[in-house]
């Protein structure tokens, strides 16, 4: 792939000019136009010294470089011939103005290793001051291959400078006297091999799937790297675009990746805002017995810093929100810069093209989501969890029933905090006290567990002022066998202190039909397992059948080394068994970044606030298809949407099909 890198030369300039055999109508120095001409036909690269890789002493004063017993290396690309070297150098000083290119001259180059001798070009000297004394030196290069060649320069005068260099076939070429001297040339990368390629990289960007892991391991099939990556979004939605970066050095690299948006043709389309764009980038962490999982999603830093160590791919995650935008296109350009690389290593640029569709998504979820939070409360939930639809809050800090002055507090607390989230529309009340506490089996203790049952479900009706149907009770979980009849007698306390009170109850996979049957006069909304609707459909159509809410859930199975793209197919899979919501077990557990086999949480906690999962944000993709699906069928095309959602559940890994539905559910609601 050609990569262009024009830029005018400033007045004193490093220029590389290749220049194949040609023959001219006449000889002498050749013009700038001439070598622009040259340039564009990819004929002569120019280059600037402060564009080489500096190493040791030599540092960039002014538009040149001095060098201080340092060096600077040009990497650069040629076709096959014969060629000479010209530099353009600090040819003195005051009382000299020749001392430094004399005889073999004062300055030092080598060709792939290979030392070249350097001589004066006649007439060349240019005069200005002490430090603006210059002159060209040329010196005989032979025959060099196809491909990258490593020029590095160095100086037996440590006050020596460099200013241009010019490297060509042509065997009548001389280089401007005096600037202007040209442009800097595009880097030929179809020149190179693969392996060649990613040398002169350094480093490869390419397009990575969002619904994908991404190991340290993972490569590229070639090294050229992408230019464009594009997605299409509702309003209202929240989209990402990934690409991956591969290391090919031996040595890590330090990136730093920035919008850069600054120069834009008039033509261009406009710019996406800068809130509606986050950075963020995939941390692998390690996973017993498994690849590494890349599955915490960390914002990059202020800077845009990311370390890549040598031989290893991260994904790079452009986050898009689009709740702001009209419809119509979008773009914004991301520089990725390695601050660390040779400088053959230069900058990739990527261009993120974005199109907002003329179909806007609900600002509230129809389904009930619940995540199990607990009573956390950190900075960021609110943000956290109303962004990602939750709109069922959980709340543990019940007293206990028994209680002669219960303190509902920190129960008032939690919950006036958690319904001020936007979005959020009950709580899911949860205790513990029949379960470590059997005095309510005992009948001398019977009154007074139902009257503090009933003192607490007063205090939330009347003095809170929620609505029965805008929160549950959850006493005792996954019961079976003798817990059936457990729960049936602790659930009678409830009923007789409140018989308005709706409790819920979660279904194993273990659990059979009978024990369902038993369980269902005691429970007001089911939360059976998802495995249930795998291996035991008749649980699954008992629980339809008794007309009451159905509330899906997954707990903590390993969810981290689930497929990712299960958590986008879970919400098509709601959808299609008319499911009143989804319950995952649970938002923040532990402390996942040790990548514990054993862990629940869909989040992991951040440095004063919250860093989302790729499964949490694959969620909240689903959840957005299923609006999609809800939107579509509204409009009319129910049959469509069936087919569609039976299409992606038939081919539950492949995210290439549920792409495709997600175009197609587009494609409806865009019809006029």
């Amino acid at each position: 792939m050609m990569r262009r890198f024009w830029m005018w030369a400033r007045y004193w300039c490093v220029l590389v000019a290749l220049g194949m055999c040609v023959d001219r109508s006449c000889c002498g120095p050749a013009t700038a136009a001439a070598a622009e001409k040259d340039a564009r036909g990819q004929t002569v690269h120019f280059i600037q010294a402060e564009h080489t890789h500096l190493t040791g002493s030599s540092q960039s004063g002014g538009t040149a470089v001095w060098a201080y017993s340092g060096t600077a290396t040009w990497d650069v690309i040629v076709r096959p011939a014969i060629y000479r070297l010209f530099l353009r150098v600090r040819a003195g000083y005051a009382a000299d103005h020749e001392s430094g290119v004399r005889g073999k001259t004062a300055y030092r180059v080598t060709v792939d290793g290979r030392p070249v001798q350097l001589r004066l070009v006649p007439d060349t000297l240019l005069y200005g001051s002490d430090e603006s004394n210059w002159a060209w030196i040329v010196g005989d290069v032979g025959k060099l291959g196809q491909g990258p060649h490593s020029l590095v320069f160095s100086a037996a005068w440590h006050f020596a400078r460099w200013d241009a260099f010019a490297l060509t076939a042509d065997p009548v070429y001389l280089p401007p006297r005096e600037p202007p001297l040209g442009r800097e040339t595009e880097r030929d990368l179809s020149l190179l091999t693969g392996e060649q390629t990613k040398w002169f990289q350094g480093f490869s960007v390419w397009p990575g799937e969002v619904a994908a892991n991404c190991p340290p391991t993972a490569q590229p099939r070639i090294a050229t790297s992408v230019e464009t990556i594009a997605l299409t979004a509702c309003r209202n939605q929240h989209a990402a675009a990934v690409v991956n970066v591969t290391n090919w050095l031996e040595s890590p690299l330090l990136f730093r990746v920035s919008r850069d948006d600054e120069q834009r043709p008039p033509e261009a389309v406009p710019v996406l805002p800068a809130a509606a764009v986050t950075l963020r980038h995939a941390v692998p962490l390690p996973a017993p017995r498994k690849e590494a999982l890349a599955d915490a999603l960390p914002r990059l830093d202020d800077a845009g810093l990311m370390l890549l160590p040598p031989g290893e791919t991260r994904q790079l995650w452009v986050a898009v929100e689009t709740g702001g935008l009209t419809p119509g296109r979008y773009s914004t350009h991301l520089r990725i810069q390695p601050l660390n690389a040779p400088g053959r290593c230069t900058s990739q640029r990527l261009e993120v093209e974005v199109q907002i569709l003329n179909v806007s998504l609900p600002a509230r979820h129809p389904l009930d989501v619940f995540v199990c939070e607990y009573d956390i409360n950190r900075p960021g939930m609110k943000a956290d969890l109303s962004s990602h639809y939750v709109n069922w809050l959980h709340n543990c800090l019940i007293p206990h029933p028994a209680s002669t002055n219960p303190d509902f507090s920190s129960l008032d607390d939690a919950m006036a905090r958690e319904l001020k989230y936007p979005g959020a529309r009950s709580v899911f009340f949860e205790q513990w006290h029949f379960r470590t506490d059997d005095a309510w089996q005992q009948p001398a203790h019977r009154a007074s567990w139902i009257a503090g049952i009933r003192c607490w479900a007063r205090h939330v009706h009347k003095d809170r002022g929620l609505g029965y149907d805008a929160f549950t009770l959850h006493i005792y979980d996954e019961v079976s066998g003798g817990g059936v009849d457990t729960f049936l007698r602790a659930r009678e306390l409830v009923r007789e202190a409140d018989p308005k009170v709706r409790v819920t109850m979660t279904v194993t996979p273990q659990i059979s039909l009978d024990e369902v049957q038993r369980l269902d006069r005691g429970v007001d909304v089911w939360c059976p397992h998802m495995e249930l609707y795998e291996v035991n459909p008749e649980v699954i159509a008992f629980l339809r059948k008794t007309g009451k809410p159905v509330v899906p859930y997954y707990c903590a199975e390993n969810k981290r080394y689930w497929p990712a793209q299960m958590y986008r197919r879970w919400a098509w899979k709601l959808y299609e068994q008319r499911t009143a919501g989804l319950f995952m077990w649970t938002w923040l557990s532990r402390d996942a970044w040790q990548g514990r086999s054993w862990d629940g949480g869909m989040v992991f906690a951040g440095n004063g606030g919250i860093v989302p999962s790729r499964r949490w944000e694959l969620m909240r993709m689903g959840l957005e298809d299923w609006l999609l699906l809800d939107l579509a069928r509204q409009a009319g095309h129910g049959e469509q949407v069936d087919e569609l959602v039976a299409r992606v559940l038939e081919q539950p890994e492949s995210a290439a099909t549920m792409r495709d539905a997600r175009g197609a559910l587009i494609r409806l609601l865009s019809c006029p």
